[in-house]
């Protein structure tokens, strides 16, 4: 590699331990400026060998070994390995650096080298390096590398990190737009409001304002804003004359509005499926043959559920239910009844499954299906067959479940903590596995649990919706 040799000023031949030369050459540019001539030579050579700024002191050669090792350790699974050659590109700091980091370690191939890359570039110094971030950011050609740099500079607080989440806000690929929009909804800045607004009249422009993503943009207006519109035009007849000196609503009168532009969407129990590709993820295991006490108040919870107390306010016995009222508050006739009428309000553009689990995994199809008429049909046969017996192996289901092509959302329904062999089995490597298998997806993990089921299984249920941007609903 050749390189330009510079006129350096006298000044900077004053302090040749910048450029790694050491305290001997120190003493000698003090002696006369003949020997500074010599230095000056030095210098060059130091130039000619790869040191083409004096910041970017570690050599070209470097870079390149750093890649080498940072590849190999990846291929290898040596996360060790990896992590030291990942050090030495952040260090260095320089463009070529960050672009060999991002090159070789976002690539989709090492969940854990990815989350360490994003730790460490999340506390990358301004610079050229920073600047070569955002750029990748939006120009990489790859998602995984596009997702990941997204979430990275949602934390940084620079304009150009906020300038290129706002800029994936318009990505051509949808798991890169959702991860702008779940960026832009955690700033909480209304600055993106008119982003957010023209992002959703781009996808009604192009027919598409039906699709998860426009749902999505529409909710985190209403979480900005406090308001609720169906269509950009509306957005924009309301914020053009508000947004100089908007005031927030008080959260307790903030709107919680149905952010869909559909008058009556198809939703299971309250959760409304906004998706054009979902699969419902069906707990059919032994416990769900329980009878559930009957509610005080029917419209205290989701879906027709209500209270559980043991008896009247004033004291006196709940009334003892009739068998229809008993049959009807059995957990796996609520869920048949309640996916059945989901399933007759689809819109015949929505592509969908059902996959039910106890010890073992069964789906409806193959694949996820058109919901045409007939289609329709035969799912609602298939869920009035659901029969309850075995044990919850959610672990399985849910792999099962994200082996379908194209899903947009999952709705998971199950009323007991994951088991195998009659033992309550550790979620958190189960919490582990789907964050790993989503991170690209950004698939909408909605999950629907049983208050009375117990605390393991709420906390379980709670965690795998938030950790997936999904929406989690108790049921009584």
């Amino acid at each position: 590699m050749s390189h330009a040799i510079r006129s350096l000023p006298a000044s900077s031949l004053c302090t040749p331990l910048e450029w790694g030369i050491g305290a001997r050459a120190a003493a000698v540019v003090k002696l006369s400026l003949q020997k500074q001539a010599s230095l000056l030579c030095l210098v060059s050579i130091f130039l000619l060998c790869g040191v083409s700024d004096a910041g970017e002191a570690p050599l070209l050669s470097d870079i390149s070994r750093a890649k080498v090792q940072l590849a190999s350790a990846i291929q290898q699974d040596r996360f060790d390995e990896a992590s030291r050659a990942v050090d030495a590109l952040i260090l260095d700091g320089s463009k070529k650096a960050i672009e060999a980091v991002v090159q070789i370690g976002l690539g989709g191939n090492s969940y854990a080298i990815e989350r360490y890359i994003g730790s460490k570039l999340v506390g990358l110094k301004p610079g050229a390096g920073f600047e070569r971030v955002c750029q990748l950011a939006t120009r990489d050609k790859r998602i995984s590398a596009r997702v990941i740099l997204t979430l990275v500079l949602s934390s940084r607080p620079e304009r150009d990190a906020y300038t290129a989440v706002l800029t994936n806000l318009y990505d051509s690929e949808d798991a890169v737009a959702l991860t702008a929009i779940e960026a832009l909804a955690k700033k909480d800045d209304l600055g993106a409001v008119d982003h957010l607004i023209e992002a959703l009249a781009r996808q009604e422009k192009v027919g598409r304002s039906g699709t998860l993503l426009a749902y999505e943009i529409r909710k985190c207006l209403l979480k900005l804003v406090g308001e609720d519109f169906r269509v950009a035009a509306d957005w924009r007849n309301f914020w053009a004359p508000r947004k100089k000196d908007y005031v927030r609503p008080d959260p307790s009168e903030r709107k919680e509005g149905m952010t869909s532009v559909r008058r009556d969407p198809p939703a299971f129990f309250g959760m409304e499926v906004a998706a054009k590709n979902v699969l419902f993820l069906l707990d059919v295991s032994g416990s769900m043959e329980v009878v559930d006490d009957l509610p005080e108040d029917p419209g205290d919870a989701p879906g027709g559920g209500g209270g559980t107390d043991v008896g009247n306010p004033d004291g006196s016995p709940k009334p003892t239910p009739t068998p229809a009222q008993q049959e009807s508050r059995q957990r796996i006739r609520r869920v048949q009844n309640e996916l059945i009428r989901t399933i007759e309000k689809l819109p015949g553009d929505v592509r969908f499954n059902i996959i039910t689990f106890n010890h073992e995994v069964h789906a409806m199809s193959k694949n996820l299906v058109l919901a045409s008429a007939r289609r329709k049909r035969e799912a609602i046969q298939y869920v009035r067959k659901f029969n309850a017996q075995g044990e919850t192996w959610t672990d399985h289901a849910l792999r099962e479940a994200f082996g379908a092509a194209n899903l947009k959302a999952i709705f998971l329904l199950s009323d007991g903590a994951p088991r195998r062999d009659n033992k309550l089995l550790d979620t958190v490597p189960i919490l582990r596995w789907v964050r790993e298998a989503n991170r690209f997806r950004r698939i909408r993990v909605n999950t629907v649990g049983f208050e009375q089921a117990g605390r393991k299984l709420r906390v379980f249920m709670r965690s795998l919706a938030v950790q997936n941007n999904g929406q989690y609903i108790e049921l009584r």
